[in-house]
């Protein structure tokens, strides 16, 4: 954990104290770090963290294998943006044989062209947009919410993108890594998104410092607090930035705030659930407004813009364009979760290979008009 301190943080602090003394008239001199981010440093250490904490707690046996420790560190579909994959799950899969199927074959081929799908087609055209509208000096207040929406279907896009490829590619090898993601974006509580989304790190979050904290067992103001400090916490682990740590100071709160909401978790009602998904969606939409808003000066320019309402028609055409782009990605993404993550590969062979044919041949023909890489490997 030191490591990721010093590799990510160190500058960040040493920024911020420097900063703060300013204000109150001194000059002060520090030293900051001048250090290359090595690759997938954030998603490696706290895989390490769980290896090293699950044998201590007894959860797990210590691999004797040095060949097949490395491997499980180094395995290359998840190095750089995860999952973050347990010892349980992924380094047993290396004393156990394996086998590659047709069964494998089809469903890993699935996994690919649709992640690839997600992150060419939907990820990287909703990426010229976000970079259009994210400026300073961004005048409309309309923009900065179009923007936010585009970026939300953005970053999930890419990162479930991601994490469909790298699953599909450990098929490939006879490994199974877990899901990583399960629709979020139909959560009717902001306790269900994170059960959700990025479940790998939530859950890391949740077995290695909330419950170490206390979790919930010494009553709600420590909840509470336990919550806003892991979610600060998790925020600062995407990144060395004050609007990071904002962005997890918002889910924390909500979090918190949901505790108290009597059936809020899984409420009952189509009324309750519908408001619990507008609810949801609407702190975790403003929460990535925060997350994209990378400094101070973006910010705050961001919204300075909210001052103006005018619709402009470019606004239109960027609807157009965010419709056309989530609405079948959504789409199918309902579909999935109501009957099951591979249930086109269980229609008739005339119908799944002529779709998968198509949305490869989509993806490709989209594919070289924008260069982005996946958000997550700075990361």
């Amino acid at each position: 954990m030191l490591v990721l301190a010093i590799f990510k943080c160190f500058n960040f602090f040493v920024d911020s104290f420097a900063t703060l003394a300013q204000r109150a008239g001194l000059r002060p001199n520090l030293p900051t770090l001048h250090i290359v981010l090595p690759l997938g440093i954030s998603f490696i250490t706290f895989q390490g963290i769980a290896y090293v904490v699950d044998v201590y707690r007894g959860r797990h046996v210590a691999e004797r294998s040095l060949v097949k420790f490395l491997a499980f560190k180094a395995f290359f579909p998840q190095l750089v943006a995860g999952p973050i994959e347990r010892a349980s799950n992924l380094l047993d899969q290396f004393s156990k044989p394996r086998q590659f199927t047709a069964d494998h074959a089809e469903r890993a081929l699935w996994l690919l062209i649709y992640g690839y799908a997600m992150k060419i087609v939907v990820a990287d055209s909703l990426a010229v947009i976000v970079d259009t509208l994210f400026i300073p000096d961004q005048p409309f207040g309309w923009s900065v919410v179009l923007a936010t929406i585009a970026f939300g279907i953005q970053i999930y896009a890419d990162f479930n993108g991601y994490s469909l490829i790298a699953k599909g590619v450990a098929l490939l090898f006879g490994f199974e890594l877990i899901w990583n993601f399960r629709y979020p974006y139909w959560s009717v509580s902001i306790s269900e998104f994170w059960r959700r989304w990025h479940i790998s790190l939530s859950t890391w979050l949740r077995d290695y410092l909330y419950i170490p904290l206390g979790g919930n067992r010494h009553g709600a103001a420590i909840t509470n607090r336990n919550l806003m400090l892991t979610m600060a916490l998790g925020g600062l682990w995407h990144g060395a930035s004050w609007t990071f740590v904002l962005w997890g100071l918002l889910h924390g709160a909500a979090l918190a705030l949901w505790r108290m909401v009597p059936g809020g978790d899984a409420p009952s009602s189509k009324a309750a659930r519908a408001a619990g998904w507008v609810v949801t969606m609407l702190v975790v939409f403003v929460g990535w407004f925060l997350f994209r808003a990378a400094n101070w000066t973006l910010l705050v320019g961001m919204l300075s813009a909210l001052a103006n309402w005018e619709w402009a028609p470019v606004h239109s055409a960027i609807v157009l364009a965010i419709l056309s782009l989530a609405g079948p990605l959504m789409l199918l993404e309902w579909q999935l979760q109501l009957r099951g993550d591979y249930f086109l590969l269980h229609r008739p062979a005339w119908m799944r290979y002529p779709l998968f044919a198509a949305l490869a041949a989509v993806t490709i023909a989209a594919s070289g008009h924008v260069n982005a890489t996946f958000i997550y490997f700075q990361f």
